[in-house]
């Protein structure tokens, strides 16, 4: 057996061995309609008919659910365009999966899943509307 058989044998013993789960996590999709005011409307309609009732009518903080206008904060804080990229495809999987899987903690859910509720497009509405509505950010200090 040559090496290279030996390394194809090994990255898929490798493979094999990380669970199905692992395999599934792909990185989400970046925000396809991010900036495109067109989406608004529908954005804010889906958000006041799916979101608001845990995440505030102003897409602020609740008891029920965090303040979805930060989710980008330490993004828009980075300078280096290529890192600010990097973390907002980071931020769009991290919502990505969270509107499509719901959250659950310590066995509860507090979150319900989307993934069979809302078309994609819808979820990218809802995420653009989301980040126009940003609350201003503190001068550094």
């Amino acid at each position: 057996m040559t090496l290279t058989m030996l390394r194809s044998h090994w990255a898929l013993a490798a493979l094999l061995s990380l669970p199905l789960a692992a395999l599934a996590r792909e990185p989400g999709p970046p925000n396809p309609l991010r900036g495109d005011a067109r989406v608004l409307p529908q954005g804010a309609a889906a958000f006041e008919k799916h979101c608001a009732q845990c995440h505030g009518h102003e897409s602020s903080q609740t008891p029920e659910g965090p303040d979805l206008r930060r989710l980008d904060t330490f993004c828009r804080k980075l300078q280096e365009p290529g890192l600010q990229d990097h973390c907002l495809k980071d931020v769009d999987t991290y919502y990505w999966r969270s509107v499509l899987e719901g959250k659950v903690r310590a066995g509860l859910r507090h979150m319900p899943a989307w993934q069979d509720v809302l078309p994609d497009d819808e979820i990218w509405a809802i995420k653009t509307y989301i980040e126009s509505r940003r609350p201003a950010t503190a001068p550094p200090r």
